[in-house]
């Protein structure tokens, strides 16, 4: 497989999934200000910082807008055309990268993500985020999903599609880590003990994740914040878990190589598996307090390192991230 082919298959998924958990992040956090009774009306900012440290975007909201409110906000993450993690920028690069190898896809992969595109051009931005739009949301949702079947019903499951679990499983991976993430930036903002909120901020982070009842089938008392770490970190069964992500990614990687799971052949494969093995065998004080966020980070930058090496190792070019290279900018 050309290596261009490679890196427009990986970049298309990886893009389709950034837009769902974008809005997935944004969704629950316009329908926790709006039930939630802890929600600071004086300024409703605040319920917003969380995310946007956690995304790494609070910079560059903060120099393109003066006034910060909610809709405000929601535009940057939705519409906003200099916000590369936008959903309309992840949505126009993921058409752009399927258009590139519109010979390679399945016509129905094609026309399902041009169809989102032209529709999501046509919506009116003030009306979406002023309404805090629930129908736009649910949309670019069932896109996604509907990919995700398509991809598994329409595409060959040969090294093209292993590429595209690849992009999609690594940006799943990274989006369940920044969401625990946003839970830090919120302690900073509430000084004192407040069980109620804390159970409602851990209650949200599930619903950002789409875990909340999958994480009741496991554990019937009360949410706890050690108990939805463990759930999101490690479990072996939930599809957005770091761990199930990392184990599926695994097994693309070695598909692709031929190599056994239990050896490596390259360095992609072997920085996957120590990051796998260190979150099987963590101990549980790594996922408490002050652990559980070195551990996160730890984790967040070895995926873009592994990121990185799959790309030298199969795109032979340096990966390019529009996202992280605006990050690094304004550090």
């Amino acid at each position: 497989m050309l290596c261009r082919v490679a890196d427009s298959l990986f970049w298309m998924a990886r893009y389709i999934e950034r837009a769902e958990n974008t809005v997935r992040l944004v969704d629950v956090t316009l329908q926790t200000l709006l039930e939630s009774e802890h929600a600071p009306e004086e300024d409703p900012y605040k319920s917003w910082i969380p995310i946007l440290s956690s995304l790494g975007d609070q910079a560059l909201f903060e120099s393109l807008y003066e006034d910060k409110s909610s809709t405000n906000i929601t535009e940057f993450l939705t519409f906003n055309t200099e916000n590369p993690s936008s959903v309309l920028q992840c949505i126009s690069a993921a058409r752009e990268n399927a258009r590139m190898i519109r010979d390679q896809i399945s016509s129905e992969m094609w026309e399902v993500i041009n169809r989102t595109y032209l529709w999501i051009k046509k919506q009116d931005p003030a009306k979406v985020c002023d309404e805090a739009d629930y129908a736009f949301f649910q949309h670019i949702k069932e896109f996604s999903q509907l990919f995700q079947g398509l991809v598994d019903t329409t595409f060959p499951h040969q090294i093209g599609f292993e590429f595209v679990k690849i992009g999609a499983n690594l940006e799943r991976a990274d989006k369940t880590c920044r969401i625990l993430d946003a839970k830090r930036y919120m302690l900073q903002d509430s000084p004192a003990k407040d069980d109620a909120l804390d159970n409602a901020q851990w209650a949200a982070i599930l619903r950002g994740c789409s875990a909340h009842e999958a994480y009741r089938r496991v554990y019937v008392a009360d949410i706890e914040g050690d108990t939805v770490r463990d759930f999101l970190l490690r479990s072996r069964d939930f599809p957005r878990s770091v761990l199930y992500c990392l184990t599926r990614t695994q097994l693309a990687l070695h598909a692709i190589s031929k190599c056994p799971i239990t050896h490596f052949s390259n360095e992609a494969e072997r920085r996957l598996g120590q990051l796998i093995a260190r979150l099987n065998y963590a101990n549980p004080n790594d996922l408490n307090g002050k652990e559980a966020s070195k551990l996160i980070e730890s984790i967040e930058t070895d995926l873009g390192e592994i990121a990185v090496e799959i790309s030298k190792r199969y795109m032979f070019s340096e990966i390019v991230d529009p996202a992280e290279d605006l990050e690094q900018a304004q550090a």
